[in-house]
């Protein structure tokens, strides 16, 4: 039994954890906020503890089975008060702390009411967890834990001390600015052989239910929706919104910023081929000179011993001699102009 409860402890507990993980995938430096001494991520959300208190009501049984004949099942009715302590921004979990009173003012024994003997019985209880909370339309908040339980009660007989696993299921109900109605249910499963009943009269199982209505009043844990409105709450609501937009607008710009440098890098790069381009056409003209006039030079010889061959009338061989003289000059031209360029080059890369 010792053993399943352990389990069970441990089971709730690692999925309460894992539930609470704040997603920071994705998140650098810069968005997550360096406190400029330690050089830790700065904590914006500051976390707190609210306190609240009010009215419990609990039952407990315990079953001692029989052979032999029907089993005993005792059972006790108490009423009383509770403290609960819960953190706020607790990372990575919230945490819940319940400490209540009870007075037994009602006892049965298989159906049968019982009359204690004794007037000043009393029982406390202890509850502690991790809390999963649930937000519904801002206007209902569930409220889930799960964890150890411990409670002693004194009875006419015994002390009797029960340790178990219990869950708290839990409605908060945000009524003004400040204030806070809450309805919580617990259950739990006890082991009660831990008291001086252990060798007289030990019990098999033991469980109990609990049921409580409280109320909280926190000046940190404001509630920025309420069914009761207030100045407070619009100012704060007000703030809440222009600094949602101051954060929305600052993301847009940086988006921009972001966008513009890469197009203008795109552009510069576009630009830089373009002259790649241009410089390379040139060199080509370049290369492709000396050869136009080395062609334009053939061309030339070729229509001067057209010219040469015997015609009617001297005045067109004479026409054609000069012609032919003139496309020779101009070939050696060229080709002197050709040399001296590349002369030219010569010399400047031979310095």
């Amino acid at each position: 039994m010792k053993r399943q409860f352990a389990a069970f402890l441990l089971l709730l507990s690692a999925l309460a954890a894992q539930a609470q993980e704040p997603a920071e995938e994705g998140r650098t430096e810069a968005d997550i906020g360096l406190n400029p001494r330690t050089g830790f991520p700065e904590i914006t959300a500051k976390p707190f503890l609210m306190f609240d208190e009010g009215f419990s009501f609990a039952q407990i049984t315990r079953i001692s089975k029989q052979e032999e004949r029907s089993n005993f099942v005792w059972q006790d009715y108490l009423i009383g008060a509770h403290f609960d302590i819960m953190t706020e921004n607790f990372k990575p979990v919230d945490l819940m702390l319940r400490v209540a009173a009870y007075y037994p003012f009602y006892h049965t024994f298989n159906g049968m009411r019982q009359y204690p003997k004794q007037v000043v019985l009393y029982a406390f209880d202890l509850f502690t967890g991790p809390v999963i909370q649930a937000n519904m339309w801002n206007y209902v908040r569930l409220n889930l834990a799960a964890g150890l339980h411990y409670m002693y009660q004194l009875t006419d007989e015994y002390h009797l001390h029960y340790l178990g696993a219990g869950a708290v299921a839990g409605v908060e109900l945000p009524i003004a600015w400040h204030w806070t109605i809450l309805l919580d249910a617990t259950a739990a499963l006890d082991y009660p052989n831990f008291g001086t009943n252990r060798n007289i009269q030990p019990y098999n199982y033991a469980w109990q239910y609990q049921a409580s209505l409280g109320v909280r009043y926190s000046k940190k844990g404001a509630n920025m929706y309420s069914y009761i409105s207030s100045k407070k709450r619009a100012r704060q609501l007000t703030i809440l919104e222009q600094a949602t937009i101051e954060i929305d607008a600052e993301e847009a710009r940086r988006m921009a910023a972001a966008d513009g440098g890469a197009a203008e890098a795109g552009t510069q790069a576009d630009a830089a081929e373009v002259q790649d381009g241009g410089a390379a056409g040139e060199a080509q003209e370049a290369d492709a000179a000396p050869e136009g006039d080395a062609e334009a030079g053939q061309q030339a010889k070729k229509k001067a011993k057209k010219s040469k061959k015997p015609k009617k009338g001297g005045g067109a061989v004479k026409d054609a001699g000069v012609e032919a003289d003139a496309a020779q000059e101009q070939q050696d031209g060229g080709t002197a102009g050709a040399a001296q360029e590349a002369d030219a080059a010569q010399g400047s890369a031979d310095r």
